[in-house]
């Protein structure tokens, strides 16, 4: 980062220097060189990492509740690879977001429960990557 810097001062200040060069294309110089170091300290669209197919874990699983009351959701599962049960119980306010992180691959059941203790919905999801679910 260091040497971007320094290599965008020593190029903005020879152009600065040069006798030819008109204020128009001083000025489209200088914005370009801005765009590009801003671009390199950005990075590009491959900066971002790619989840790793070969993961036993899922990074995050979150669920949003979007309902007008506080939520529960249950999830219990046999994870591959895996002779023991995980199960996990998350309760979320209205207009909130939980999620479960490093949690392991595989088909899990789950079911979301009103305060009421009343099922309001079952089923099941297969975690295999990073997933946000909306309850509404």
């Amino acid at each position: 980062m260091g040497r971007v810097i320094a290599g965008l001062l020593f190029v903005l200040g020879t152009l600065m220097n040069a006798q030819t060069i008109t204020n128009l294309d001083r000025g489209i110089l200088i914005g370009n060189l801005l765009f590009e170091g801003y671009k390199a300290l950005k990075g590009g669209p491959d900066a971002t990492p790619k989840p790793d197919p070969n993961a036993k874990t899922a990074e995050s699983f979150c669920y949003r509740n979007k309902t007008t009351e506080r939520i529960t959701v249950k999830m219990r599962s046999e994870a591959e690879g895996e002779d023991e049960a995980v199960s996990r119980e998350l309760v979320i306010r209205k207009g909130d977001k939980e999620c479960l992180y490093l949690l392991p691959k595989g088909v899990y059941m789950y079911e979301v429960l009103l305060p009421s203790k009343e099922v309001y919905q079952k089923g099941e999801y297969r975690v295999t990557e990073e997933m946000l679910i909306t309850i509404q």
